[in-house]
């Protein structure tokens, strides 16, 4: 019974270990500090059983810690957690032992061992390499203090191990210049290659094998057996028809991947239910575009597909020392480290249940910065993904390099068994009551919010002073204060406009649809058409400035135009929400 019960105590903190890991790996430092709080103990056992030291051992743990939380977001597997952190610690212990523990004893190279020395080629790094770590494993069976002989034996293993990420001629042209000293002309002429090329090759070779180091210091790896499988699938994407995208491309990939699960939705429905129909924010400093982008990804996304019916997992991150785009919406995501195995096994996972990863791209064609996109293949030979891309109905590829290296991270995935995917919507036509209860509650839910965010603004903001922006109806103050003071970015101004041109389209369309009845129909459908006018004058915007590379000035004979156009879309969604707070009223009236 005692047994019973302890495995079943096991299990549930099995069981909450992996909701802290979970959360940890989104951000949420209370998590990790709860989880930490649990094995601290055993990981400051496993440095004190390394090093003989209790005080060294603290230390080591406190770096060990540190390193996880920095790194707690490149964990695939949350089920992994503690072998992965005992790692570190492991490592921790191992790298202070080097530098100089209780143990710390040198010998010259010519003390050891040298019953291996015939057998060894001086001209080859492998023979070297195999030959110190031969000589140190022997020395550790002879000699009276091995940890320090142990120590080399890893380091020259951990060197062999990482020098094996090199193809042939990076690790030819790499073993020439570092350990045989030979000049980049000597080995331009040795390998019938211009100089230039020769420092192409040590350029890659070095930031491989720094990577290749940072992936075994923290476990991750591959198996020997997973190193040599090249796989590749590519899924099939079914059309993706014009009436049905939208600007935000955001929902516009959201309905892409929902398709491509056998549950089309209609776009406006999307956009209202997702509140994107109603939103607008623009930047205090000027008119960039970066404001449509900047709300709480995790939390928007991860409650937009509950709201769809859907569960997901999301893989996020920022890359450290490296320029962040559009820092306000990524500032709370974890500090990751630009290794590939960190994402190929979240993308491969659901690559492999036939489910395409939506993706937030910066490497978008012109004249976009970044969208998002959904990645529906990868290809282990090529070394590449394959991705949509909304210039380039064909789709694109980009390297598993240059995904790694994207210093905002941010990946997607549907979860749920197959049978999950049926159409989340139900039917007033052939539906029950209740269905149909729940669509109009909804759809109330969409109306109370668009209100409020008009009213009130974003609730999100940003944790770096220096970025602020307006939102809801204040936004266009905001917009047509940069007109008027000059300030008005052209290029921003063109993707501003094209973008709520379309959203303000798909709000109209959207209340026009709408589950109510009576009074409260007619009201949504006098806040359609307002919205429909409101997106007539956006779109004429958007035909004064389109949304191209461009550095041409605003004239002021153009700006005053904007600014009335600005003015005009002002005063008809301002009508528009002011129907949908009547809509609301009624709606209450009738509960």
């Amino acid at each position: 019974m005692e047994a019973k019960e302890a495995k079943e105590t096991r299990e549930q903190i099995m069981e909450e270990d992996l909701g802290l890991v979970e959360r940890a790996r989104q951000g949420d430092t209370e998590a990790f500090g709860v989880l930490i709080e649990r094995h601290r103990d055993k990981a400051r056992g496993i440095a004190e059983r390394m090093t003989g030291d209790p005080h060294m051992a603290d230390d080591i743990v406190q770096d060990a810690l540190i390193r996880a939380f920095m790194h707690v977001g490149s964990l695939v597997d949350a089920s992994r957690f503690l072998p992965w952190f005992h790692r570190i610690v492991r490592n921790q212990a191992n790298m202070r032992l080097r530098r100089g523990g209780p143990y710390r004893k040198e010998k010259p190279l010519s003390a050891w061992d040298k019953t291996h020395a015939e057998r060894v080629d001086w001209e080859n790094l492998d023979s070297i390499l195999g030959h110190l770590t031969r000589s140190a494993s022997e020395a550790a069976r002879t000699e009276h203090d091995p940890a320090e002989h142990l120590l080399r034996k890893e380091l020259y293993e951990t060197i062999r191990a990482v020098l094996h990420c090199l193809t042939r001629k990076e690790r030819s042209i790499f073993v020439a210049y570092f350990f045989r000293q030979l000049s980049p002309d000597e080995i331009a002429a040795m390998h019938r290659m211009p100089v230039g090329s020769i420092y192409t090759y040590l350029h890659r070779s070095r930031r491989k094998l720094r990577e290749e180091h940072v992936r075994i210091s923290l476990g991750l790896l591959p198996e020997k057996e997973g190193m040599a499988m090249k796989r590749r699938r590519i899924l099939d994407l079914p059309p993706w028809p014009a009436h049905a995208t939208t600007a935000v491309s955001l929902i516009d990939r959201i309905g892409h991947l929902l398709a491509a699960l056998g549950d089309p939705w209609d776009t406006a429905e999307l956009m209202g239910l997702s509140g994107f129909a109603f939103r607008m924010k623009i930047s205090n400093k000027t008119t960039f575009a970066d404001g449509i982008y900047v709300y709480d990804w995790r939390m928007t996304i991860h409650s937009v597909l509950q709201t769809l019916g859907y569960q997901s997992s999301i893989l996020c991150g920022q890359l450290a020392e490296s320029p962040v785009p559009l820092l306000a919406a990524a500032e709370r995501f974890p500090v990751v480290l630009p290794i590939e195995e960190a994402l190929l096994p979240f993308i491969r996972k659901y690559i492999e249940l036939g489910r395409p990863v939506l993706y937030f791209d910066t490497f978008a064609t012109k004249p976009y910065v970044h969208e998002w996109a959904l990645i529906y293949g990868y290809d282990d030979e090529a070394r590449e993904v394959i991705l949509t891309d909304l210039m380039k109905p064909e789709g694109k590829r980009i390297s598993y390099d240059d995904l790694a290296e994207n210093p905002l991270r941010f990946l997607v995935g549907i979860d749920g068994e197959a049978k999950a995917f049926v159409p989340a919507r139900p039917s007033t036509a052939n539906g029950t009551e209740a269905a149909a209860a729940e669509r109009v509650e909804r759809t109330e839910r969409a109306i109370r919010e668009a209100v409020r965010y008009s009213r009130e603004g974003c609730e999100y903001r940003p944790m770096t002073g220096y970025l602020t922006y307006t939102s809801g109806l204040a936004a266009y103050d905001r917009w047509i204060g940069h007109l008027q003071s000059g300030h008005a970015n052209r290029y921003g101004m063109g993707q501003l406009a094209f973008v709520y041109a379309d959203t303000r389209r798909y709000a109209a369309d959207y209340l026009r649809r709408v589950p109510l009845e009576g009074e409260a129909m007619r009201l949504a459908l006098l806040a359609s058409e307002a919205y429909e006018q409101a997106a007539a004058s956006l779109a004429a915007l958007s035909k004064d400035v389109p949304f191209i590379r461009s550095t041409e000035l605003l004239t002021d004979e153009l700006r005053a135009v904007c600014i009335s156009r600005l003015t005009q879309a002002k005063e008809f969604e301002t009508a528009a929400v002011g129907y949908l707070e009547k809509a609301i009223c009624e709606l209450e009236k009738e509960k």
